[in-house]
């Protein structure tokens, strides 16, 4: 995965970019030290003055109200935030004309203005009110303003210039930078702020991500680290050649980008380096990323506004390979014969998904549905909403979230069901919030983190959650992590937790679930048998693998072979016994058509006498007893 860069031959600021912000995914505006608002079409790369400031505004950030919710809160939709170097922001419509007013908020310039959003709730739905945002800058104040211009609280009055701050996922708490410090700082009354000694030199820059929760931050020590919440340091880069003066999170808190003097680089949500580029841009000032993910926008000191396509985005599924190799072009490889398919799209792609012999590829406006045996003719279909934020597959259907709707697909291209819940907030759902089986979709709660379903209640707020892909409905299992990092497995109304717990994921093919604990990595091959410690235990592979190194996320299990990527980017592949999800496969077949009964006791046999090489005769009974299980329905 790489950046692809554009560029405009000739600047059409006259002095430095300070500030870059997208209205739509094809839109960006962009205002510098020039005194000018400049807007941009992303597909000719090509600027329309909007208007031109009085001589005394020189911007420092911008804000558009809910690029990626656009039209949720009507007309409101349309402001621009502009925060100015005199110590005054401005609200502004988009033909560049004072909305509302001009504010003098502060003493010196400020240097940041992060706008976050208020929710009511009302009839069981969330309803997204008008939003706040606190300007802050170098009289080291911190105060929330209304849109309307209005002071609400100053909340932070400190000696240090504050260069970067943002808001928390929730809206609930704010972070800045103190000197060579950062503080996490909650909203409600009598809590104590969380500060800690972030970098060596000035903290420059700091972005939380939406989805993940992990903060990063830039300084003039040359290097960008990467947090969780509660100040625990989970990565630290190598020295740069310069300070890093930028930093800004995906939508989906899966990819970061860091910018520094000639240097863009893009970022896994762990920390480690997916690509390089050095565009003679001079300081890249600020990022700002499109709602769907796809394309970044950056302010340069020469005058440029720097385009960045994602490219390179790889899936794989058993001998297929898909690669976006350009903005409309997807490659496709079968490894087994090397044959090579080209597929052309008139959009650029923007989500791309391989499972179940089926390819899915979107586009601003339409999906496409690829079947593995017929690359020619793929499956057509408008979308809604013309952008896709999540895209989910499973065997016999799959779940398109785009921005204000939801809608269940076949893989000829046909809308099965539009699924609504309670407190159904898209902007907040995340891959790990949402799960879809060939016959059950789980959700977790907005209103409530610690509910998955709105008839299933958890005690601890939930981290992830997954359905198996596999079996009867009768027999669903949904696995809960929870913040404590707990693995419940839940069937109907009894459930089972494995402890500690950092990653898993079901197997893509067969109702077998992989975990990792601590150092080692645990298969259990018939999750059914979890009531019984003793029968789960003997169902269960562990394999102790001290190389995974620290904080390992499972990335695909699919047949026999468990995706592990460490968190410095290595890719690991275990294989495990191809028995069981043999066993798996063939008892369907007996139970779906009442035959293959013989494969059945073969496999049966031989799963018994692959196990009982190193067991004992005492226990050999046992193992008996346990592949029972494995057929039980």
């Amino acid at each position: 995965m790489r950046f692809k860069i554009f560029v405009s031959q000739k600047p059409s600021h006259s002095a430095p970019v300070t500030c870059v912000g997208w209205s739509s995914t094809e839109e960006v505006y962009s205002a510098g030290d020039d005194n000018q608002l400049l807007s941009w079409s992303v597909s000719t790369n090509q600027s329309t003055k909007i208007t031109q400031f009085s001589n005394d505004i020189y911007p420092t950030d911008m804000q558009l109200l809910l690029p990626r919710i656009s039209g949720a809160v009507g007309k409101h939709s349309d402001l621009i935030l502009i925060t100015s170097a005199d110590g005054k922001f401005h609200i502004l419509n988009r033909a560049g004309r004072v909305e509302v007013r001009s504010v003098e908020a502060h003493k010196g310039a400020i240097l940041v203005g992060p706008m976050g959003q208020r929710w009511h709730r009302s009839f069981n739905r969330y309803i997204p009110r008008l939003p706040k945002f606190f300007p802050a800058g170098e009289d080291g104040l911190i105060k929330i303003w209304s849109r309307s211009g209005m002071l609400r609280s100053t909340v932070v009055s400190s000696d240090n210039s504050v260069y970067g701050a943002c808001w928390s996922p929730d809206s609930q708490s704010i972070a800045y930078t103190q000197g060579k410090c950062l503080v996490v700082k909650q909203l409600t009354p009598n809590t104590k702020p969380l500060r800690w000694k972030a970098h060596d030199g000035l903290v420059l820059c700091l972005a939380w991500s939406p989805a993940s929760g992990l903060i990063v931050s830039g300084g003039e020590d040359c290097k960008y680290r990467v947090w969780d919440s509660q100040g625990r340091q989970l990565f630290s880069s190598v020295l740069h050649d310069n300070h890093i003066t930028s930093i800004a999170w995906t939508p989906a808190g899966d990819l970061f980008a860091i910018g520094s003097y000639n240097t863009l680089r893009l970022c896994d949500y762990s920390g480690w380096s997916r690509s390089l580029e050095k565009p003679n841009t001079g300081c890249i000032y600020k990022l700002a990323w499109s709602g769907d993910g796809t394309q970044l926008a950056a302010a340069c000191a020469n005058g440029q506004v720097l385009f960045a396509h994602v490219v390179g985005r790889e899936v794989h599924y058993m001998n297929f390979t898909a690669l976006v190799s350009e903005r409309k072009l997807v490659t496709v490889r079968n490894v087994l014969d090397e044959t090579v398919e080209q597929l052309e799209l008139p959009e650029r792609v923007i989500q791309l998904a391989l499972r179940y012999n089926h390819l899915v590829v979107t586009t601003p406006a339409q999906c496409y549905i690829y079947n593995t045996s017929n690359w020619n003719t793929p499956a057509i279909f408008e979308l809604k909403d013309g952008s896709v934020i999540m895209m989910l597959l499973c065997e016999k259907q799959m779940l398109l979230v785009e921005k204000s709707t939801v809608g269940i697909y076949n893989y000829q291209g046909r809308l099965t069901a539009s699924p609504r819940w309670p407190n159904m907030r898209l902007d907040q759902l995340r891959n790990a919030h949402v799960s879809l089986s060939p016959d059950t979709l789980a959700v977790q709660n907005a209103g409530d983190m610690k509910r998955d379903a709105t008839s299933i209640q958890h005690s601890l707020q939930i981290i992830q959650l997954s359905l198996d892909q596999c079996g009867e409905p009768s027999t669903r299992t949904l696995a809960i992590l929870d913040k404590t990092r707990d693995l419940y497995l839940v069937q109907i109304r009894s459930s089972h937790k494995a402890r500690k717990i950092d990653s898993f994921q079901w197997n893509a093919n067969g109702n077998i679930i992989a975990g990792i604990q601590e150092t080692q990595l645990i298969v259990w091959y018939c999750p059914t048998a979890r009531f019984n410690a003793k029968l789960l235990k003997l169902c269960s592979l562990q394999i102790n693998s001290p190389e995974l190194g620290r904080s390992p996320k499972i990335s695909d299990f699919v047949g026999n072979s468990v995706s592990i990527r460490r968190a410095d980017g290595a890719l690991l592949n275990v294989p495990i016994s191809p028995f069981p999800s043999l066993i798996h496969k063939a008892l369907d077949l007996a139970i779906k058509h009442k035959t293959h009964i013989d494969t059945v006791l073969y496999l049966r046999q031989k799963y018994i006498d692959n196990l009982g090489k190193n067991e004992n005769n005492n226990k050999f009974s046992t193992l008996k007893e346990t592949v029972r299980v494995i057929f039980k329905r």
